[in-house]
């Protein structure tokens, strides 16, 4: 038994000591690991983990743990101790942090923000900038504030539980057109005017009094087979103008238009149609008088009106059902849900071709040479009934007449809007599109029993020094608008066909996925949607030109307002979602939406 005894205690002695010694040696090599990690070898085998070893290993056996996972159990432990033994050791020493270490932890967001830089060319112009919007996991989580999430919030709510976009999509179908007819009930038969009742019985017959204006009980009215044969007759006209006029066609400066087979003929149509309005309206010709504009307007107005809201229905319904045999490629993303209010409404075609036309860019030009042709009636009208005419309608003309000459002469450029790129071809657009000369002409039809308004002189020759300011800032301000609107659009659309143009070499541009990029300088420097502050200010300065009497010409720019609000968000969205990190670097360089230093 003693003899078992020592043997017992000389083993468990040998063992310990074997165990010691292990711990020191892995203890040791932990040391020397972290020193030298800033300088990595290649890993191999070490001499006493052998192919045969590993390959003797039986599958159900559980693989032992690596010298380095034991020395992190016991680096608790033994830290203590080993610490004091060799601080002197480690002192000279200096520890290298590990190079892949930070990058760890870091969020996917911050990494492809250092991926997104500017162009070559213009790095020594976008340091400056740059320096202001280092991004961090900081400044990216700063970004989130509490305004933004609760906007999100009440925003989601809104279309999820208390309007969903079907119930919404409805609401608005139903309800367009009749706002329309109320505005220019509004107009033209306001029901708290005087004699208001004897004019809507002269123009269309007996009428009741509802929300405010007086609508006509007499179903000829809103189905005049007269009105829906002339405006049929006029939409025709304006397809075959666009399908088969020969100029106009730009090969060579819009990879687009040449691809889709377009031709930019916008400018000769307008042309054409103010020719045949001059032979109607000023010829003298016994068969013409029935058709005469000025002999037609207001009292077919209403007509024309119903008229046209029924045929862009019915094509808007034509136009969903026709659009199941396109391929999905072809399709709109918000106007592919599967359901049919919303899919009717904003449209499930993102661009159709349909007998050789773009219809996307055809059917805006009837609305907008038809406000023009509605407006010069006006004028012809007020001539006619009081042997003058008001100056602020004169000019009222003139500035519409440079902006419809401006989008058919720059009708090439509309292709890259937002419109044509992102928007369905559904009833919104339709409708939208030739509902534009019903919805513009509020100034022009408020004008029209007024041929003093705006007049530089009172009849016994006295300035009115009142009109001569609001019209000279109404100009003013319109050509400052359209400066705006033009140039940046311009700057837009070359941008997107040519990114790499010589006049963008000093322009800041920010890099995006998929070798997209951002326009950061010139107007789109200014702030970040500077067509739509053009546009706006060439709406109000219309709008001005009528005075304050009445909030009557001040609707159409509210709509407008409105409408654009929207439009940005949607678009600050989309671009979100396309650009990623670049966009918010964008937002960064360029904070203001519309307005600088407002919103």
């Amino acid at each position: 038994m003693r003899y078992d005894t020592l043997f017992q205690l000389a083993t468990v002695s040998f063992t310990d000591g074997a165990v010691i010694a292990k711990q020191f040696k892995v203890a040791e090599r932990e040391r020397s690991k972290s020193v030298g990690r800033a300088t990595p070898k290649p890993r191999g085998r070490t001499p006493s983990r052998s192919r045969s070893s590993v390959g003797t290993r039986l599958k159900g056996t559980r693989a032992p743990a690596s010298d380095s996972k034991v020395g992190r159990r016991l680096s608790s432990s033994s830290s203590s101790s080993s610490s004091r033994g060799t601080s002197r050791q480690t002192a000279t020493r200096k520890r290298v942090s590990d190079v892949s270490g930070p990058k760890r932890g870091r969020p996917s967001s911050v990494r492809q923000l250092n991926h997104t830089g500017s162009s070559p060319a213009i790095t020594p112009n976008s340091r400056t900038g740059r320096q202001n919007v280092s991004v961090s996991p900081c400044s990216l989580s700063s970004v989130r504030k509490l305004p933004s999430r609760c906007a999100g919030f009440c925003g989601t709510l809104f279309r999820e539980t208390i309007c969903p976009s079907p119930l919404l999509a409805t609401l608005l179908s139903v309800s367009f057109l009749p706002f329309v007819l109320w505005l220019n009930l509004w107009v033209f038969t306001p029901a708290s005017s005087q004699g208001s009742t004897v004019n809507a019985k002269a123009l269309w017959g007996p009428a009741y009094h509802f929300a405010g204006v007086l609508w006509p009980t007499g179903w000829h009215v809103y189905f005049d087979y007269r009105c829906h044969g002339f405006v049929l007759s006029y939409l025709f006209l304006h397809f075959l103008a666009a399908r088969f006029i020969p100029f106009g066609y730009r090969s060579n400066s819009n990879t687009e238009a040449r691809r889709s087979g377009y031709r930019a003929n916008g400018l000769c149509v307008l042309l054409l149609f103010v020719a045949i309005y001059a032979v109607a309206q000023f010829g003298r010709f016994a068969q013409l008088d029935a058709v005469r504009p000025s002999m037609m307007f207001p009292k077919h107005w209403l007509g024309l009106l119903a008229a046209t809201g029924q045929i862009a229905t019915v094509a808007a319904v034509v136009t969903y059902f026709t659009s199941r045999r396109l391929p999905r490629s072809q399709y709109a993303p918000e106007g592919n849900t599967g359901k049919f209010p919303v899919d009717f409404w904003i449209g499930r075609p993102l661009r159709p071709r349909w007998f050789g036309l773009d219809w996307k860019i055809v059917i805006y030009r009837p609305g907008v040479i038809g406000l023009l042709l509605a407006e010069a009636t006006c004028l012809c009208v007020q001539w006619e009934q009081y042997g003058r005419v008001s100056l602020a309608l004169v000019l009222l003309v003139v500035l519409h007449f440079i902006w419809v000459a401006d989008f058919m002469a720059f009708e090439h450029a509309f292709i890259t809007s937002f419109e044509v790129r992102h928007e369905g071809f559904g009833y919104y657009t339709i409708l939208g599109a030739l509902m534009i000369p019903f919805v513009y002409i509020l100034g022009a039809a408020y004008m029209l029993p007024k041929p003093d308004l705006g007049n530089l002189f009172t009849l016994t020759g006295e300035p009115i020094y009142q009109h001569w300011a609001l019209n000279i800032l109404a100009v003013v301000l319109f050509l400052v608008g359209y400066w705006i609107y033009r140039f940046s659009d311009n700057q837009k659309d070359l941008f997107r066909r040519q990114p790499n143009h010589p006049s963008f070499a000093d322009t800041p541009k920010i890099s995006g996925p998929h070798a997209l990029r951002l326009l950061a300088g010139g107007w789109w420097g200014f702030v970040r949607h500077p067509n739509y502050l053009g546009n706006l200010l060439m709406v109000y300065a219309a709008a001005m030109l009528s005075g304050f009497a009445s909030p009557i010409p001040w609707t159409y720019p509210l709509l407008l307002t409105a409408a654009l609000l929207h439009r940005i968000w949607r678009t600050e969205y989309l671009n979100a979602e396309k650009y990623g990190s670049g966009w918010t670097v964008y937002t960064k360089l360029v904070p203001n939406k519309l307005i600088p230093r407002i919103y």
